[in-house]
């Protein structure tokens, strides 16, 4: 399956250093994870939860998608009931942390998550420490956006 990170172009890597520095609403700092969305759409939308200028004309172009390709039989999908309660509180409680956490320290390369801000669709935390992380793909290009959403 396709899924898609898009990050300011020089932070497009497979490292996990960002989630692992600061944490996430999956991991606890000192944890190396990557997200990613089911679209560049879902994406988009999340990253505007932390860059909310990101559709101005001069920013944007600063972008880029990093498209990652996992195979589909190594993305682990929880039972929505298995997730913490208030898994979706904002902020991200520390119990959707200590969870995500413990997937990504159990192995597992990719696990996938409603997004907060879109329950319809996915989110992607991906292991970069895994021992399957070399299956994964990926490339990089420019944020490519219809001019008619920016301001």
């Amino acid at each position: 399956m396709k899924v898609y990170r898009l990050a300011l172009t020089p932070y497009c890597d497979t490292s996990g250093e960002g989630a692992k520095i600061y944490g996430g609403r999956w991991n606890l700092p000192g944890t190396p994870a990557i997200y990613a969305g089911a679209s560049i759409s879902a994406s988009l939308l999340e990253r505007l939860t932390i860059d909310p200028e990101l559709l101005s004309s001069e920013r944007y172009v600063r972008y880029s998608v990093m498209e990652i390709t996992v195979p589909d039989q190594l993305v682990f999908v929880p039972k929505i009931e298995e997730l913490p309660l208030d898994w979706n509180q904002i902020p991200a409680i520390k119990a959707t942390m200590e969870y995500g956490s413990e997937l990504l320290k159990s192995g597992l390369l990719c696990f996938a998550v409603p997004s907060v801000v879109d329950p319809s669709s996915l989110n992607y935390v991906i292991n970069p420490l895994s021992e399957n992380f070399s299956q994964i793909v990926s490339k990089i290009y420019p944020l490519e956006l219809d001019k008619r959403i920016l301001r």
